[in-house]
């Protein structure tokens, strides 16, 4: 029997924040009363430059420049004047040319400037002790004839010690040779780290963590971007930071969490609002909520509508439960979704959740709003720090790859986004981007609260005290169909925990690790990281199979002097090899018992073999049995080619 639960692990790499790393084990066993980690708090700036206000009234503090040009990227920070802290902000909009205000319930708005005009802008706000305070003010735009333009994205607020994260671009069609970042004011920040566009974009990003502060304060940030005629840009940047309330007994901060604290229900006059405030997603969340203050939605209804599920939902921004409720709306899957989402309390919807995860010790799904955008707007309100795990595994000789296709071409992830292109997704992404993300994550859900148990459940329970007593339906498949290769474990722990590759590890050759996968019964290289990432493998890639006639490939490939990714082995549709039926089945049955799983397998493509020695990206040479000359990827007219490495990762965090 493999370990049901992982040792969590603290990491830093050249990618991640220092201050901001992810820990546990989503998916693993265990209970609250293991070891933790007690987050070491940073320590107030001393002495810093203040930024200067641009307007200050009703005791309000506008931060922001009030002159700017057409195409420029703005934007304004509201603090208070006094010791009064801000709750229930609102900016509008009263007149001039429109523009979205997609955080208009922050202390921060950011935005491009479409016209030349008179924008005139209302912030209201409310203080903690009841008082209400306005400022009106007026932003006039000119027209610019500057070649050049740097646009930061975006002005927002961040909780302190919470990830922060910027990128720069510009519209033209120059190449950026260069970009220096410059803190102008405001507490400072540590542990930046500065990162080349890897998207085929011409951007540049920084990350850093907020540095705790004492009160409300404001951080000023200055970019240059050379050319590569010699020509230059700038723009300038804000981030507020929060003093926000935070225990150092937290479930979160404890797995060294700091969460946003802009929250709010996606349905104001949800009837769940308190639930989903203070049992879901808080620096100040001590215990397991009882299932009288947050059910799941099973233990509701056994037919929930999308209005069931919008009124359990939490976002960061309005945007993100705008674009679920069309996915829930439009998707092909959408029937099961909504049978698979009742198996949770909530779903969140976050620009800091990073990556997505499910989470037993509060029974609700969180979503990484990367999957949900549709505007180049949208998209600039997100948090785009790498994945603390990006490197692990760099040092081995092969790589287990995964990608979803569809009609011989590639269905996720998908083509022609970078976010320098500004481009926007119609519904069809959208539903590419988040089903897969959605059956895996449901998965989870049903694997700890199957829909067998929720007549059961009695309300005076908590997610993590039910689970504590009743076994996960992962941990039934694993007694009964176990994988074989202890290798492979060992390795995935390399690759998906971070420990340390062995000397013999080190000298695995992508043969071996071929020989040792295709004779097993995994359907991915995941799927050994823990009992519950099989679970859900299994179930995401049936479904993605079966409703929406989506195919998965894996492939072995070395890395080592293998400029064209050539395959050394390879399947498409490994979900239905005869040898994973039955564990699939398994699964598949406990997840969505409405199923005929064995008439579906019947019906389901075959598994096809990929051919040896071909490129990964050479989709006819892959499957076609009158052989084509390889693909070369220096070729000039190269198709899309995205990195090998898509990180089919859950956050783990430690219960």
């Amino acid at each position: 029997m493999r370990e049901v639960f992982k040792a969590f692990l603290t990491t830093r790499t050249a990618a991640a924040l220092s201050a901001a790393l992810l820990i546990g084990g989503c998916g693993g066993g265990g209970d609250s009363g293991g070891s933790t980690v007690t987050p070491t708090p940073g320590s107030p700036t001393p002495g810093f430059t203040e930024v200067e206000p641009a307007l200050t009234a009703d005791n309000l503090r506008l931060f922001g420049e009030l002159d700017a040009s057409v195409g420029a990227s703005v934007g304004f920070v509201v603090l208070s004047n006094d010791s009064q802290s801000l709750d229930n902000i609102d900016w509008q909009q009263t007149s001039g040319p429109v523009v979205d205000l997609l955080a208009a319930h922050t202390q921060a708005v950011g935005f491009d400037i479409p016209a030349a005009g008179s924008y005139e802008f209302t912030v209201t706000t409310t203080t903690t002790n009841g008082q209400q305070r306005s400022l009106n003010f007026s932003l006039n735009a000119e027209a610019t004839t500057e070649d050049n333009q740097a646009n930061i994205r975006l002005d927002h607020m961040a909780t302190e010690r919470g990830r922060v994260s910027l990128r720069v671009d510009s519209p033209t069609a120059k190449i950026i040779t260069d970009a220096q970042w410059e803190q102008l004011a405001g507490p400072e920040a540590e542990d930046i780290v500065y990162q080349e566009d890897s998207t085929g974009g011409p951007l540049q990003s920084a990350f850093f963590a907020a540095p705790e502060v004492t009160k409300d304060e404001v951080m000023e940030f200055s970019v240059t971007l050379t050319f590569d005629d010699g020509t230059t840009a700038s723009d300038t940047v804000l981030v507020g930071i929060n003093d926000a309330p935070v225990s150092s007994s937290g479930i979160f901060t404890q797995n060294d969490m700091f969460l946003t604290t802009d929250l709010i229900p996606y349905r104001a006059d949800t009837p769940w609002a308190d639930g989903l405030n203070e049992c879901v997603y808080t620096n100040l969340l001590v215990n397991s909520c009882t299932f009288n203050e947050l059910p799941l939605i099973g233990m509701q209804t056994s037919n929930p509508t999308i209005e069931t599920i919008l009124n359990k939902t939490l976002v960061s921004h309005p945007w993100m439960g705008d674009r679920f409720a069309e996915f829930l709306q439009n998707s092909a899957t959408s029937e099961d979704m909504l049978n698979l989402l009742r198996g949770v309390t909530a779903v969140v919807i976050s620009y800091d959740v990073r990556p997505s995860f499910y989470w037993v010790r509060t029974g609700a799904i969180y979503l990484d709003a990367r999957n949900f955008w549709r505007t180049p707007e949208e998209r600039d309100t997100l948090n785009t720090a790498p994945d603390y795990r990006s490197d692990f595994g760099n040092d081995l000789q092969f790589g287990i790859y995964w990608r979803y296709v569809k009609n011989d071409s590639y269905y996720y992830p998908q083509a022609s986004l970078a976010a320098s292109n500004r481009n926007s997704r119609n519904l069809e992404q959208l539903e590419a981007a988040l089903s897969w993300l959605m059956y895996h994550e449901l998965a989870h859900a049903n694997d700890f609260f199957p829909p067998t148990s929720w007549a059961s459940i009695a309300d005076s329970q908590t997610p993590l005290s039910f689970f504590q007593n009743n076994a996960p339906q992962s941990t039934l498949l694993y007694n009964q169909y176990p994988l074989s290769s202890s290798v492979l474990d060992a390795l995935a722990d390399v690759s998906f925990g971070g420990e340390t590759a062995t000397t013999a590890q080190r000298n695995y050759t992508a043969s071996e690790a071929a020989d040792e996968f295709s004779a097993d019964t995994a359907p991915a290289f995941y799927a050994y990281y823990t009992e519950r990432e099989d679970y859900a493998t299994l179930f995401e890639r049936f479904m993605m199979l079966h409703r929406l006639g989506v195919s998965a490939d894996v492939g072995v490939i070395g890395n080592n002097n293998n400029p064209d990714a050539l395959i050394t082995w390879g399947q498409r549709n490994r979900i239905n090899q005869d040898t994973l039926q039955a564990r699939t089945a398994f699964t598949v049955e406990r997840v969505l018992p409405s199923l005929n799983v064995a008439q579906i397998q019947a019906e389901l493509p075959a598994t096809i073999q990929l051919r040896a020695n071909t490129s990964w990206y050479d989709f006819e040479s892959l499957t076609d049995s009158q052989r084509v000359s390889p693909l070369r990827l220096e070729d000039s007219d190269k198709p899309y080619r995205p990195a090998l490495q898509m990180r089919h990762w859950d956050n783990h965090l430690r219960y």
